[in-house]
């Protein structure tokens, strides 16, 4: 069973946004920077609690320049 936490996270997010995170991970992944990219997003989360993991992920790839 899901903690209600985790229920909101997953049925907020939108088909659309997915489609974005898959396609920012693919792009880090051909230039194996899969993991620079997400300890970046990570760290921006943590930064930025309010920030959406796609934001922190476009946040990311652009910082390492994808």
């Amino acid at each position: 069973m899901l903690p209600q936490f985790k229920k909101e996270f997953l049925n907020g997010i939108k088909d659309d946004k997915m489609i974005e995170i898959v396609e920012i991970l693919d792009r880090a992944n051909d230039f194996g920077l899969t993991t620079e990219v997400v300890v970046t997003a990570l760290k921006e989360m943590k930064n930025n609690p309010e920030s959406s993991p796609l934001l922190s992920l476009q946040i990311a790839a652009q910082d390492w320049d994808l």
